[in-house]
């Protein structure tokens, strides 16, 4: 006989589960959540010991189907959180677990990990991905990710979720708490596209999204479903008003967070917290455009370079004084700061060294190159060299006394340049769309070259391991793993304008369009202790 939550016989009404609180089908047992809706029947009164015993049984399945999600919450499988599976379980119904409880759980969910069958890449087509921020359609083209993509946050499809996130991604996981009414069922979006290749979740065995998954399945019986790695959630993309023109990140020192410096066509120069929505702060530093921009090793100013020939501090976390470093005849093609010290390179061909906090006017010039070398330049970690490139290759220079001590021949004219972590390799990104890898040692020959873009690449980083992004005109993004594999990881629909790994060894890419993204990098191996900038 079905019953309701005490053993009431049924209504004409839909019953519901008394333990996961979805509406019940016909059958023995929910289908949602596993418990016994029929049983057989049973002659004689219900004694008190019965209803106890009954009474224990559901505060057990109610418990453990709370603790199992909130256990899926805080991250389990996987790359669980303790600190916010503690804060879930003070949500759950019947009191809190007793620690066999929970590690009977958590073993379960860990044996998930070894049945998930996890593709390097997201196969070509139209992609509806599921995650803990909600529903995502993009487009994959040759393996790489588009940059335009159409969003529905679970808020949306979810009306009346709670407003904190642990709430929210409890909910999600199908957990009950204190709720008594029914459980979360999400509508299907609007506007989703009229043919979809691939189903792809990040939330296995969440309850919410499984069900909204098997209606998308129905609804798209020719889509492949795949089961993603968990990702933790971060908010929507940044994004720059009018576009980036540079941008660069960087660690914060002594924390966990991530700066984000970009500059625009207006001249303005803004600064995030990497995932913050709302800007750090915010300022017009330049008459006209901004050309280049670093972030300083303590994480309290930025150098802006701009199409008004001005090098300028803005100390946006400290005093908020914005002071002229140098001034160029020309535009400002690039700069970076080293060790206190600031090496900026313009139109005029000069490359100017100023030592931040000394006392007097601008900087001087270190050096001029020449015409054909002002295009783009990088210092190595510990500020000895200055190496700056151009349409003759790229040149060394002694970042004390100016004198030049070796050249790199590149064959082709270099549109941008980058040093790894260590200041023993520098990758020229060329005209002809290949990146080549040269070693600073005596020989200074090129060791490794990266191709495969159609246009010049305008953007090269390092980052863990040896790890090389690049990026060229059309907005594609290719990395070349530590095996020397190189692949297309994504694409913007315009060109790239920074190019940077995090200091956890994400990919991070700011497009002219505004929009800045992360790219998955599945098998590159991160650092949790680099704190260095692009």
């Amino acid at each position: 006989m079905v019953t309701g939550e005490g053993g009431t016989p049924p209504t004409a009404e839909k019953t519901r589960c008394p333990v996961c609180l979805a509406t019940a089908a016909d059958g023995p047992e929910c289908t949602n959540c596993r418990w016994t809706l029929e049983g057989p029947a049973a002659l004689g009164s219900l004694t008190p010991e019965i209803r106890h015993a009954f009474d224990g049984q559901l505060a057990t399945a109610r418990r453990r189907l709370d603790l199992k999600a909130a256990a899926r919450a805080a991250g389990y499988p996987g790359r669980g959180e303790p600190e916010r599976l503690a804060r879930l379980e003070a949500l759950l119904r019947g009191g809190p677990p007793r620690s066999a409880e929970r590690d009977q759980v958590l073993a379960e969910l860990a044996d998930e990990l070894t049945a998930t069958d996890v593709p390097a890449a997201l196969p070509d087509g139209v992609v509806i991905e599921i995650s803990p921020r909600g529903l995502r359609a993009v487009t994959v083209q040759h393996g790489a990710e588009q940059a335009e993509a159409t969003e529905w946050p679970w808020t949306e499809l979810l009306p009346g979720l709670p407003d904190g996130t642990d709430e929210t991604l409890f909910c999600l996981a199908g957990g009950v708490g204190v709720r008594t009414t029914s459980a979360c069922e999400a509508r299907e979006p609007a506007g989703l596209p009229t043919t979809v290749d691939v189903l792809a979740s990040r939330l296995r065995g969440w309850a919410v999204p499984e069900r909204l998954l098997a209606g998308l399945a129905r609804r798209f019986p020719q889509a492949r479903t795949l089961y993603l790695p968990p990702e933790r959630p971060e908010p929507g993309p940044l994004r720059h008003t009018g576009g980036f023109t540079t941008a660069v990140c960087r660690g914060a020192p002594d924390s966990d967070d991530v700066l984000l410096a970009g500059g625009g066509q207006d001249g303005t120069v803004t600064v995030w917290r990497l995932w913050h929505r709302a800007p750090l702060a915010s300022q017009r530093l330049h008459d006209r455009r901004v050309t280049c921009v670093d972030l300083t090793e303590d994480g309290l100013s930025v150098v802006t370079g701009g199409q008004d020939g001005a090098v300028r501090l803005w100390s946006f976390a400290a005093s908020g004084r914005v002071r002229v470093l140098a001034w160029h005849d020309g535009w400002v093609n690039a700069l970076r700061q080293r060790d206190g010290v600031v090496f900026s390179l313009g139109d005029d061909a000069c490359v100017h060294r100023t030592v931040l906090g000394a006392v007097g006017a601008a900087g001087a010039v270190l050096a001029r190159v020449g015409w054909a070398s002002a295009t783009a330049l990088e210092v190595t970690g510990d500020g000895r060299i200055v190496i700056v490139a151009g349409s003759d290759g790229a040149s060394l220079w002694d970042a004390r006394t100016g004198a030049r001590t070796g050249r790199l021949t590149a064959g082709h004219e270099v549109a941008c340049l980058a040093l790894d972590r260590e200041g023993r390799l520098v990758a020229l990104g060329c005209a002809d769309g290949v990146a080549r890898i040269f070693d600073l040692g005596a020989a200074r020959a090129a060791r490794a070259e990266m191709g495969g873009h159609t246009g010049p690449v305008r953007q090269v980083t390092f980052g863990p391991g040896g790890v090389l992004a690049t990026a060229d005109d059309a907005g594609t993004v290719r990395i070349r793993d530590q095996g020397g594999t190189a692949r297309t990881v994504g694409a913007h629909p315009d060109r790239v304008r920074g190019l940077a790994f995090t200091p956890d060894g994400r990919l991070l890419s700011a497009g002219a369009d505004g929009l800045v993204r992360t790219w998955p990098l599945a098998g590159i191996h991160r650092s949790d202790s680099d704190k260095g900038g692009p």
